[in-house]
């Protein structure tokens, strides 16, 4: 599902997903659209400290009782560079019975040796919600939310930043589409990259 930005896919598919009765569990100090994301839902907001994934396990032991859990996370961190333990992290989250969720903007076509980010980087699994944008390493605009179609068609009826916004104008999804098309057949480049 894309977006018009970034900043709308976050904070229209956090403030979606959870609302009063459940609990958010976000790194200290993730992107500021998830941040809003996290105040409109109208859930509990339980901030764990920056990358430690054992304050995260202490924290969510204690949202037993609270509906759903969400924990959000930057794939990689903007300010500092440092990436996720996502192994961790997913199962972490599958063992607390909690829906897990990454912000992949800065890993998407600069981590993994194709470009595909943290996930492709570890060769582990995906998280419930991989979102990302199309800013960034993709060099257009817009953002967007992978998932299943469940969630897809969930987010598409009560995501209120994407059913109230403008959608993505033809030449910035043509220019998205072509700039994927580069970054799949030119995986040389994320390596180019990196050096």
């Amino acid at each position: 599902l894309v977006w018009a930005t970034g900043y709308m896919a976050n904070v229209g598919t956090v403030s979606a997903l959870v609302r009063k009765g459940d609990a958010i569990l976000s790194d200290e100090l993730n992107h500021a659209s998830i941040i809003d994301g996290c105040r409109l839902s109208g859930a509990d907001v339980v901030v764990y400290r920056h990358a430690d994934l054992d304050d995260l396990e202490h924290k969510l032991a204690g949202c037993r009782e609270h509906r759903r859990r969400l924990v959000v996370s930057d794939a990689v961190f903007s300010m500092d560079g440092d990436l996720l333990d996502l192994p961790r992290f997913l199962e972490i989250c599958r063992r607390h019975d909690a829906f897990s969720m990454i912000d992949e903007a800065h890993a998407t076509g600069a981590l993994g040796a194709t470009g595909r980010g943290l996930c492709e980087h570890f060769g582990c699994g995906r998280p419930d919600v991989l979102l990302g944008t199309l800013s960034k390493a993709l060099g257009v605009e817009g953002g967007f939310v992978c998932g299943s179609r469940l969630l897809v068609d969930y987010l598409r009826n009560r995501s209120r930043a994407f059913i109230f916004s403008t959608a993505p104008g033809a030449a910035n999804a043509a220019a998205a589409d072509a700039a994927l098309a580069v970054l799949e057949q030119e995986p040389e480049r994320v390596g180019r990259l990196r050096d």
